[in-house]
């Protein structure tokens, strides 16, 4: 049996975690994190440890889908809770960063709040584990989430993988709206924008993703109350 240690640095968003996750298990491997007592200050520093029968070259791994599982269990038990950039350091591993935006979580409208020990015992039946390729609906409306935390914020992209989430969820005669735009977006029959993006240069730009914007938070919220009903449902 191996242990390895790393160092984690948390530069923390708008939200304070209402609770957090101290161990995750994965295998015969086991996640364990050392939280401080205080979650409200702007950044969070924490030990991580990976024990088990793990290749000291495969910990990093481990440390990393351990912070992924966490956004994404923090934020459907009290959604917008817990983002921001995770800097990682230890053993033979670089300083790597992870970031993670809540801003799904922020568009949808009225999310509830869950107990975090049902929306982890729930995500835990689903049992992902250390899948990397999504295998279920809830694997898949969960994986896109993961996506759109992960990356810049984009009109376009949004757009389509939240349709990829809806779809799984059973959504699609819900929101045609979508999923009429998520067609003419891949078909590449949507204007093309200026990378800057900037309506105040160009007053057309607002008016095309004002709609944009409002499907998109549409979607959020059925994707975030369809996942909290499933947990709710268990």
């Amino acid at each position: 049996m191996n242990e390895l240690r790393y160092e984690a640095e948390i530069a923390r968003g708008e939200g304070i975690p209402a609770a957090v996750i101290r161990e995750r298990v994965y295998g015969n491997v086991r996640v364990i994190a050392d939280w401080p007592a205080d979650l409200g200050t702007p950044e969070i520093r924490l030990e991580v440890k990976v024990r088990g029968d793990v290749d000291r070259r495969d910990a990093p791994a481990y440390v990393e889908l351990f912070f992924h599982d966490l956004f994404l269990l923090l934020n459907l038990s009290a959604p917008a809770s817990f983002g921001g950039t995770v800097s990682i350091t230890g053993g033979e591993l670089r300083v790597r960063e992870l970031t993670f935006s809540t801003r799904i979580f922020e568009y949808a409208e009225a999310p509830q709040r869950l107990p975090l020990a049902d929306v982890v015992a729930w995500y835990d039946g689903l049992q992902l584990g250390t899948q990397q390729l999504a295998s279920t609906d809830e694997g898949t409306a969960l994986f896109q989430l993961l996506h759109l935390a992960r990356a810049d914020e984009n009109e376009e992209t949004s757009i389509l993988r939240l349709g990829c989430a809806v779809d799984a969820l059973g959504g699609r005669r819900a929101l045609p709206r979508l999923f009429e735009l998520r067609r003419v977006i891949a078909n590449g029959e949507a204007p093309i924008v200026h990378p800057m993006h900037d309506d105040a240069l160009d007053t057309r730009v607002g008016d095309m993703t004002s709609e944009w914007i409002e499907v998109g938070d549409a979607a959020a919220t059925f994707v975030i109350r369809a996942l909290q009903e499933r947990v709710m449902a268990r």
